[in-house]
């Protein structure tokens, strides 16, 4: 077996992209024991701080953990190396810790991590192959390449990949987006929100897979339950996006901004302590993406997940 990659993406800014990736992340993990390896392309590191906090980060950087380091062996013309780059330990939840502490491990998240020091180190990388007169497409095209080598000794030690890309196509974004076998969209129910997502969605199909229908799994995030929302969210499953699959709505929570935040890299919460009465719509998250990636790979359903 082989994870999936998985970019989580959209050019629309504040649709929950960092917050959908944790989500899924705890979701897969906790209720279908998978691996899950987080890989944080977004230099303003949201993902990367709600996993291992800001002291958590700080602490990646000076042992030269994270993927800018992957992009400095690209610039370096070294060898792609990413095993020395992870972060084994992204967990938060205190039924997975334990369950591995017991050697009885039902599923796990790691993480490559970003860092605001990846966009001065991308910068860097493009004005020196800018100014060779490489074109951005080109140095996506091989930045794809670095990355993709760089993972395939991992790829079957993990179930599924999540990237978390940022809101615009920097060189590393395009890469990771042209290594990814699936794509999920998250968006808000507003007319904004629809507007980016599609602009988006048309750019996907024009430079990277015109199969986008396909492998494109849409998450409405934040949802407010008013009837400017509900038909803005119509109009995205029966007229926009209509032959997309929809995960389940997210509605908008103050308990999901307080699960994002984790006090200390020593501290773990429990599934309901951490969501509360979200958890429920976690798992219907986890529950039918994995259905969505199941319909893919074999047309079976997935195997039950525990209550």
């Amino acid at each position: 077996m082989s994870a999936t990659i998985t970019a989580i993406a959209n050019l629309k800014g504040g649709v929950g992209k960092s917050t959908t990736t944790l989500m899924l992340a705890d979701g897969l993990a906790y209720y279908y024991g998978a691996d899950v390896l987080v890989l944080d392309v977004d230099p303003q590191a949201n993902s990367s701080q709600m996993l291992l906090t800001d002291r958590g980060l700080q602490m990646a950087y000076k042992q030269q953990k994270g993927v800018h380091h992957l992009l400095r062996q690209f610039m370096d013309n070294q060898p792609p190396n990413i095993a020395n780059l992870i972060l084994p330990n992204a967990v938060t939840l205190d039924e997975l810790r334990r369950a591995e502490e017991r050697d009885e491990r039902q599923g796990w998240i790691s993480i490559l991590p970003a860092h605001t020091q990846l966009r001065l180190t991308e910068m860097e990388l493009e004005e020196k192959m800018y100014s060779k007169g490489m074109a951005p497409s080109r140095l996506a095209s091989y930045l794809a390449g670095h990355i993709e080598k760089a993972l395939e000794p991992l790829r079957p030690l993990y179930d599924v990949i999540l990237v978390d890309t940022p809101p615009y196509l920097s060189p590393i974004a395009r890469a990771a987006l042209s290594i990814s076998d699936t794509y999920v969209t998250p968006t808000l129910a507003d007319s904004v929100s629809i507007w980016g997502t599609k602009q988006f969605s048309s750019w996907i199909k024009s430079e990277i897979t015109p199969h986008l229908a396909s492998k494109n799994f849409v998450v409405i995030t934040r949802f407010k339950n008013t009837r400017y929302a509900r038909n803005a969210e119509r109009e995205l499953k029966e007229i926009y996006l209509k032959d997309r699959t929809f995960g389940p709505t997210i509605p908008e929570s103050v308990q999901a901004l307080s699960a994002m935040d984790r006090p200390d890299l020593d501290s773990y919460d429990s599934m309901r302590g951490k969501y509360g009465r979200l958890r429920n719509d976690v798992k219907r998250l986890a529950e039918d993406f994995a259905t969505f990636l199941a319909k893919r790979s074999s047309g079976e359903n997935p195997k039950m997940i525990r209550d």
